[in-house]
């Protein structure tokens, strides 16, 4: 019974993503929960089976953010999200993720984290704000789980004041799923898709989706995160992305601030991944047509307190560096031009560029040396 409570408080450790991300999609871009939320569930229980370890399903998060600013429809999101999933496909199969993965250093991929860590915590905020009591409230519990009570799963508290507060705020849930529909995108929409969103979303998905992650899961989890490759994780997103697109879902990916997030909070296999999967599917389900005045009702200053103390462990990765000065310093320009540019692309082309170019002025003063 302990270690499924465990399992359960993983399970929904990225909700503080997933959630905010998902309501925005669902009332500003039309998209159909059910859709969205069934492809969600398939993916997590794919992707717990075949890593053997709980990996995260988000939004693409740069896609998803220029599709809500702009009021994109959800034809042209799933035409880039099907244009996204064959060029996964493609790195994967042709091997040049697993290339141009060792292009990036560990300082630039600390960087990376470091600076979704401060993104995280700088999007908790807003969140936070709205609900100031409750905030204070859920990181109180929080803080003692993790501290003081440490036989309890963190986020367990946490979950069952969630649902308390939202019981108030939920109307009378009509049943069944919102109406699915199949399609294949027109060129129009590719082309806009592709311009608009594939193209600021391609760089930051191979840094903090692909390499990131693998790193990541490897940090965490070891000997378990043995499938886990640059190869397997393009190729995981891209038949999600392809799959999900012509359902109407939401295009997707993994991550690695969601990976640390299932991590902290429990999930230690692939079981929360199940748990999270299977709660999705049945909210697509049960209660697709009504799934966003569920969700809404949850209460947005505990989905802040959970990214927030995600934000946290998510920088403390930085931690391995402190005593590598050049390595350090690569990492937090990465980190601070990411997060000062809100664009994560920046900083870690930024410091690759700083990586290469110190070590190719190494090795030239070596060889004058000579």
């Amino acid at each position: 019974m302990k270690k499924l409570l465990w399992d359960v408080s993983g399970a929904f450790g990225d909700i503080g993503v997933l959630f905010p991300i998902a309501i925005a999609l669902i009332a500003k871009n039309g998209f159909n929960p059910t859709a969205l939320f069934l492809m969600a569930g398939l993916f997590y229980i794919a992707s717990a089976y075949y890593f053997k370890i709980t990996m995260p399903v988000q939004p693409l998060k740069a896609m998803a953010a220029i599709a809500i600013a702009s009021g994109l429809g959800y034809e042209v999101i799933n035409a880039a999200g099907i244009t996204m999933g064959a060029i996964l496909l493609l790195i994967s199969i042709t091997g040049l993720s697993v290339k141009l993965g060792r292009f990036f250093p560990v300082s630039v991929i600390r960087g990376i984290q470091l600076g979704l860590g401060l993104m995280l915590i700088k999007a908790s905020a807003s969140l936070m704000n709205d609900e100031v009591l409750v905030s204070l409230a859920s990181g109180a519990i929080l803080l003692t789980s993790v501290f003081m009570i440490k036989k309890i799963p963190p986020l367990i508290p946490i979950i069952i004041l969630g649902i308390i507060l939202s019981l108030k705020g939920i109307q009378p849930a009509a049943m069944g799923p919102a109406a699915l529909t199949l399609g294949l995108p027109s060129f129009n929409n590719l082309w806009t898709g592709f311009i608009i969103l594939v193209l600021p979303q391609l760089a930051l998905t191979f840094g903090n989706a692909i390499v990131a992650t693998e790193a990541t899961g490897k940090l965490l989890y070891g000997a378990r995160a043995g499938r886990l490759t640059l190869k397997a994780i393009p190729m995981s997103m891209g038949l999600a992305n392809i799959a999900s697109s012509i359902i109407g879902g939401a295009p997707m990916c993994h991550g690695c601030g969601g990976l640390t997030a299932h991590y902290k909070f429990g999930a230690a296999s692939e079981k929360s991944g199940y748990i999270i999967g299977i709660t999705l599917i049945v909210l697509a389900v049960l209660f697709g047509s009504s799934a966003l005045s569920i969700i809404s009702a949850f209460p947005k200053g505990i989905l802040g307190v959970l990214l927030c103390y995600v934000g946290i462990q998510h920088s403390l990765f930085i931690k391995d560096l402190l005593h590598e000065k050049q390595a350090m310093a690569i990492a937090l320009t990465v980190a601070i031009l990411g997060f000062i540019a809100n664009n994560l692309t920046a900083g870690f082309l930024a410091g690759i560029g700083i990586h290469y170019g110190l070590k190719t002025f190494t090795k030239t003063i070596n060889l004058l040396k000579e």
